[in-house]
């Protein structure tokens, strides 16, 4: 409800209006790179013609809808992994009110691939056994059979449509392996090698078969793509919208997901490699403005957040010297960069409302700095 709020709103309508969304579907169809990735301008074109509606109506309605199915999947997928419905709502609630999920529409965010991409990729995850260094939870959904194949090809279909969505899901590989292979049986690693080779199977026959010819353009397209790291520091305004998106993104999460790092040493190792991984290929070769593009390995990150517990007992206040200066310079650091460095580098500050969440964000992260807590808190 607050998304379509903002994407209503008069000036914040971002990709919503019926100028941007068929611009946006002209330009993920004709640039190459963009043609190779066909699913979600196919679908649209389906939807469309079956429904006789404008396409730019279908893509309006059609990513928000994905993207709250994907915040369906996170609460189940919390559930199976045997978090507990409290938990899991409270995952769900952190997933969709994440910087790159309540403004996924608005520019500089301009999310189009990323709502199939996830929405495929957890259905993998949710055809998958539960990982085995998770363990089984009194009350948690029985697992799916470790040997049981057609789950195994189900869970390579899905995975192989993500890939094919957005070919940056191999960068969440790392992290799925840590999840997955640690203490997994000898059926259950089959099982994830007969996923693992369908879905690159499919991204493969995919490519061969949307990827359209290459040009000497296409050659000018991917140098130019190397040009980015200097764009991304250019000046003062780039480097801070750079380095606040980053902060935006990873902040949040990877502090809630702490007391959980001691259960989870491989999967904190593959995390770490799909975020330092995914983070330098975002900062040479994309344009950082674009925040969406720093979140995809947290994907797991967001389920397993359901794990946690979260009681208000478990927090006190120590009103010392120590405490009382790290909120000091939280709550003072973080409304001086939102309200004098910040300047989004597309539009104005008034566009939107990135000022107003970065505000809250890293207070709410001050005053959390600021209490002590339980171990699993």
């Amino acid at each position: 409800m607050g998304l379509f709020w903002m994407h209503r709103t008069p000036g914040k309508e971002g990709m919503m209006t019926h100028q941007a969304l068929r611009s946006t579907l002209d330009y993920h169809r004709s640039l190459p790179v963009f043609a190779a990735r066909p699913l979600t301008s196919g679908a649209v074109a389906v939807l469309s013609k079956w429904t006789e509606i404008d396409e730019t109506r279908v893509l309006a309605l059609l990513n928000p809808l994905l993207l709250a199915i994907s915040a369906c999947l996170i609460y189940a997928l919390a559930l199976s992994w045997g978090a507990d419905p409290k938990g899991a709502w409270i995952a769900t609630a952190l997933y969709l009110f994440s910087f790159t999920n309540l403004f996924a529409f608005v520019p500089p965010i301009y999310t189009y691939d990323e709502p199939l991409q996830v929405v495929t990729m957890l259905a993998a995850c949710w055809c998958l056994p539960r990982p085995s260094v998770l363990g089984q939870n009194n009350g948690a959904l029985p697992a799916v059979p470790s040997y049981n194949i057609p789950y195994a090809l189900l869970a390579g279909l899905w995975m192989g449509l993500s890939l094919w969505a957005r070919e940056s899901g191999l960068l969440l590989f790392p992290a799925l392996a840590g999840l997955y292979l640690p203490y997994a049986s000898k059926q259950e690693r089959v099982g994830l090698g007969i996923t693992l080779f369908v879905a690159v199977g499919i991204l493969a026959l995919g490519r061969m078969t949307s990827s359209p010819p290459t040009t000497s353009g296409d050659l000018w397209q991917w140098q130019a793509r190397f040009s980015n790291l200097q764009a991304n520091f250019r000046n003062t305004d780039y480097t801070v919208e750079t380095m606040v998106g980053i902060f935006l993104v990873l902040a949040w999460p990877l502090v809630l997901l702490r007391p959980l790092l001691g259960k989870l040493r491989f999967f904190n190792l593959g995390l770490a490699t799909s975020l330092v991984i995914n983070t330098l290929l975002v900062l040479l070769m994309a344009k950082a403005r674009e925040a969406r593009l720093f979140a995809w390995p947290l994907l797991l990150v967001w389920p397993l957040l359901g794990l946690r517990r979260y009681k208000l007992q478990g927090l006190t206040w120590q009103p010392g010297p120590f405490a009382l200066l790290r909120l000091f310079l939280g709550v003072g650091g973080t409304v001086h960069l939102a309200w004098n460095l910040y300047q989004s580098t597309v539009g104005t500050n008034t566009d939107n409302l990135f000022r107003e969440y970065l505000t809250i964000y890293g207070i709410s992260l001050a005053f959390y700095g600021s209490f002590s807590r339980s171990k699993n808190f």
